[in-house]
């Protein structure tokens, strides 16, 4: 739940794009990158020029990446499977004792068991914590796509170039964003001064070929079809307004001028490029993978399909782990409640949330699901009493 309550928040739109993710994340993220990048050069070369294929095909690739944590949860489920009725038994041996005594006996009796197979209480936990970081810089490159795929970039740049010859360019976009709802996070617009022919001096708002980047990568279907109509939202500019929402220190008659001509003029020579801009977010029958599919066809398939592949994959990982059955094991019978109560939620936030993430969401259940059927036909074929003696031996070896 608190892992999904972070995405969320991550799913708003304030984003940091073009500013590549920092911390603990940043690692990660440049290699996943590195990796998008080159699977959409790949698919280039194919005719393919679809973000949404190279999402699923960079689902796969990160999941095979990461096949060595899966197998080390998938041998710590195994385990927990023999050890825990030993837990149990210990628990239910101690239940109600809360003496000094009793609790350091209770203890002493579960490092015993614990040391007997070899294990941690964090052993399980270890796998997927070492995996959040990961999963967290997935989704940063997921929603960063221009920040690391140099042609994507390219497509927004080359009609960023344009806008940034315009007069009066800033407050235009800003006046833009404001009334579409797009932010961007650590996004602070500069004043430049400015000297007319003429001699008179104009405060002009400046954005960075970046910022613009940043702006119109959130734009869906939608927002393009806004943007190309100028008649209509270039005369409800509020000047003021976007001084106060910016916090820019300056009056709105300082402002230099908009030239809604060149505006205008703009929108015959970009259209190549948005037509091909909205081609590669397009999917499944012109959807716009930045767009939230909602309740409606085709896009409720996206939801449907995240809550299904869900609950596949978690009855898999499940039934892998031996679990499914055991009526004395309080986990057990939280994670099938779980198992119940997450794709729900799943189904209700890919609703809300762009179509890109939910078709991750999809893409990692299925491919998820396949590799634990694979991971459990081979850890089938591993006797757990050798499991248990390699995992004492590794402990004595770090003794």
């Amino acid at each position: 739940l608190w892992f999904i309550s972070e995405c969320k928040e991550d799913f708003s739109l304030d984003f940091m794009f073009l500013t590549q993710v920092g911390g603990i994340l940043k690692p990660f993220a440049w290699v996943f990158g590195v990796i998008m990048n080159a699977i959409y050069e790949l698919v280039s070369l194919l005719n393919v020029h679809s973000i949404a294929v190279c999402v699923i095909i960079f689902t796969f690739v990160t999941k095979m990446l990461m096949l060595p944590l899966t197998i080390k949860q998938q041998k710590s489920a195994k385990l927990s499977s023999r050890m825990n009725p030993e837990i149990m038994k210990i628990n239910k041996k101690y239940k109600g004792k809360k003496d000094e005594a009793s609790m350091r006996k209770q203890q002493a009796e579960m490092q015993a068991v614990y040391e007997k197979y070899g294990s941690t209480p964090m052993s399980g936990c270890l796998p997927m914590l070492i995996s959040l970081p990961i999963m967290f810089a997935l989704y940063r490159v997921i929603y960063a796509i221009p920040a690391y795929v140099n042609d994507i970039y390219a497509m927004y740049g080359t009609i960023a170039d344009q806008i940034l010859n315009i007069q009066g360019y800033g407050q235009a976009m800003l006046s833009f964003m404001m009334e579409n709802n797009i932010n961007v996070s650590k996004f602070k617009p500069v004043i430049d001064v400015v000297t007319a022919d003429s001699g008179i001096t104009y405060n002009a708002i400046a954005l960075t070929k970046d910022n613009l980047v940043d702006i119109m990568y959130q734009f869906n279907t939608s927002s393009w079809a806004a943007f190309k109509d100028t008649a209509d939202w270039l005369g409800k500019i509020d000047t003021t307004k976007i001084i106060q929402n910016f916090s820019l220190g300056i009056t709105a008659d300082s402002l230099q001028t908009i030239d809604t001509a060149a505006f205008a003029a703009l929108m015959p020579n970009i259209e190549n490029s948005v037509t091909e801009i909205v081609s590669v977010n397009s999917f499944l029958g012109g959807l716009n993978i930045l767009n939230a599919p909602g309740w409606s066809f085709p896009g409720i398939i996206i939801p449907i399909l995240a809550a299904v592949s869900q609950f596949v994959q978690s009855k898999v990982s499940m039934a892998a782990s031996g679990q499914q059955n055991n009526v004395d094991n309080p986990t057990a019978q939280s994670m099938k409640v779980m198992n119940y109560m997450m794709p729900i939620m799943s189904m209700f936030f890919c609703a809300m949330l762009p179509i890109c993430v939910g078709l991750y969401w999809v893409a990692s259940a299925v491919f998820g699901a396949i590799q634990t059927i694979f991971i459990n036909r081979y850890m089938v074929k591993i006797d757990i009493d050798d499991l248990i003696e390699q995992n004492a031996a590794k402990v004595a070896k770090k003794r």
